[in-house]
């Protein structure tokens, strides 16, 4: 039997489709803001702020739906926020 370890990184965490803490977030909390599809920002000391873990998912969800102009939208909310901590960006594709 395996022995469940808990996990010291935190993950991404989106409110689930059609529940009260989803509505309760600001459209500017969504790369499609229109239809509240690919949440990106948390609240952090009551403002909402961009996530990294937050546009990764977005980034990775937008491309198994083959939606090419979410991914490079979440790509150009990343990438700056990678080079500002050093870490290596990702590249957009044409």
């Amino acid at each position: 039997m395996a022995i469940r370890r808990p996990t010291t990184r935190g993950g991404w965490k989106a409110p689930p489709v059609g529940s009260k803490a989803r509505g309760n977030m600001p459209r500017s909390a969504f790369l499609k803001p229109g239809v509240r599809k690919y949440p990106y920002k948390v609240m952090r000391g009551g403002r909402w702020v961009a996530s990294e873990k937050g546009l990764m998912a977005a980034y990775r969800r937008a491309n198994q739906q083959r939606d090419r102009a979410t991914a490079q939208a979440a790509l150009r909310r990343l990438n700056p926020m990678r080079k500002k901590q050093g870490k290596k960006t990702l590249p957009l594709s044409k």
